[in-house]
């Protein structure tokens, strides 16, 4: 209590000495004189800080800028709001208002709270882009997103929390109504906002264990969440889909689902069956060797993972061939480019064996009894083949228009899968 009574003497004998010397009022002359020196300090440090901002945005430390970059508009506006409050509590005790004092006092001291708060929200937004993007000449290793928004995010929750309880006892709040308040305070809140502390908690784990951070591209089949990670905040977790909407998930949900990171694969998977016409069974053994040296000796292909090319089965329609290897390439974009490449080398071999890939077809079969095209009846099979871009084929048209056949009572379609011819 000493140096307020202090400051407020000094302001006293100030006032009356202003007030003998310039013959005016001296609880007129001093607020004035005071506001003019605001003026001179606010003038000083916005040409002062300004320059050393612009000189430190170039320091290799990673320090010197955030703070200085918290500080510079806070103390501005702290400077004339603390003149502003002086100001006002002179004019107060002139008309012996002591009520107006005690409030002014408590307020400024309240904004200088929230001023405090403002500038350490504004350094640690700076330091977070520093620490993930580290100055020129620092040889400090850059800290990946997610961490240094966790760390950022804890220190300003502290200081927040600080800084309230501050303003509390300021007010008269005692600590020991608060403290002894706590427990049954706790309960009623923790049991109406349960999702929210659930979201915050979910939120911490997220941070500490780091399943995935901002920027990679995660996928869960049962909450059907697919994209890029933007932002890992306290309550929910921003991803951006595919499709373009930001997709807001709740923290929570990541301790009850799995969430696959396909960013962190080390390679990409190619996997595919060929299928070859029934016509080529006796070319099937020295294809499928071609392949599989042509993945063995590709550069792209990951020679350390298993590369299987074989005979697997006999389809509908098809010989189907089983390709399975792995890309060093993860990239989604380029992935695709290879194996396109390779897709077309593997058309390639099947043209030089003299194979063709099958397509689906059907092959009917006529009765014994009905008129063949050229006019004789006979019991042989007429093979009507319906093909894709085969015009050489086609059935042949009749001469004589249109000729309806009958089906012999009892007789049964059948068709089975073939090769192309």
């Amino acid at each position: 209590m000493e140096i307020p009574d202090r400051a407020t003497t000094l302001l006293s004998q100030s006032q009356e000495a202003l007030g003998q010397w310039l013959h005016i009022p001296g609880w007129i002359v001093l607020p004035a004189l005071i506001l003019l020196v605001a003026f001179l300090i606010d003038l000083t440090l916005y040409f002062t800080l300004s320059r050393m901002e612009r000189r430190l945005r170039d320091s290799p430390r990673r320090w010197d800028d955030p703070i200085l970059h918290g500080l510079r508009l806070p103390l501005r506006w702290w400077v004339w709001i603390t003149a502003l409050m002086v100001d006002l509590g002179i004019i107060g005790t002139h008309f012996e208002i002591e009520r107006l004092t005690t409030l002014f006092s408590r307020l400024g001291a309240l904004i200088t709270l929230l001023l405090v708060a403002w500038g350490g929200i504004r350094l640690f937004r700076r330091l977070e882009q520093r620490l993930v993007f580290p100055p020129v000449k620092c040889h400090a290793k850059p800290v990946d997103p997610t961490s240094a928004s966790a760390l950022t995010k804890i220190v300003g929750a502290v200081l927040i929390v600080t800084l309230l309880l501050i303003g509390l006892q300021i007010l008269g709040v005692s600590m020991s109504s608060i403290l002894a308040m706590g427990g049954f305070g706790g309960l009623v809140i923790g049991f109406a906002a349960r999702d929210v502390i659930a979201n915050f908690f979910g939120g911490m784990v997220v941070h500490l264990d780091k399943p995935f951070v901002v920027g990679d591209w995660i996928r869960s089949p049962e909450r059907q969440i697919e994209g890029i990670v933007e932002d890992i905040g306290w309550r929910l977790t921003t991803v951006r889909t595919f499709a373009g909407p930001p997709l807001y998930v709740p923290n929570a949900w990541f301790s009850q689902i799995s969430v696959e990171t396909p960013t962190r694969m080390v390679s990409r998977r190619l996997w595919e069956t060929i299928g070859i016409r029934y016509q080529d069974i006796d070319k099937i053994e020295n294809i499928t060797h071609d392949i599989r040296d042509l993945l063995q000796q590709h550069e792209e292909i990951n020679q350390d993972e298993l590369i299987t090319v074989n005979f697997v089965t006999y389809g509908q329609y098809s010989l189907d061939i089983m390709i399975y290897a792995f890309t060093l390439e993860t990239d989604w974009q380029r992935f695709h480019e290879i194996k396109q490449a390779i897709l077309l080398k593997i058309r390639d071999i099947i043209d030089q064996h003299g194979a063709r890939l099958a397509i689906p077809t059907s092959r009917l079969y006529l009765p014994e009894g009905l008129d063949r095209e050229d006019g004789e009846r006979d019991g042989t099979q007429v093979d009507r083949e319906r093909k894709s871009g085969d015009s050489d084929d086609s059935a042949p048209r009749s001469s004589r228009g249109k000729r309806q056949h009958s089906r012999a009572p009892g007789s049964t379609d059948d068709s089975r899968g073939e090769g192309d011819a």
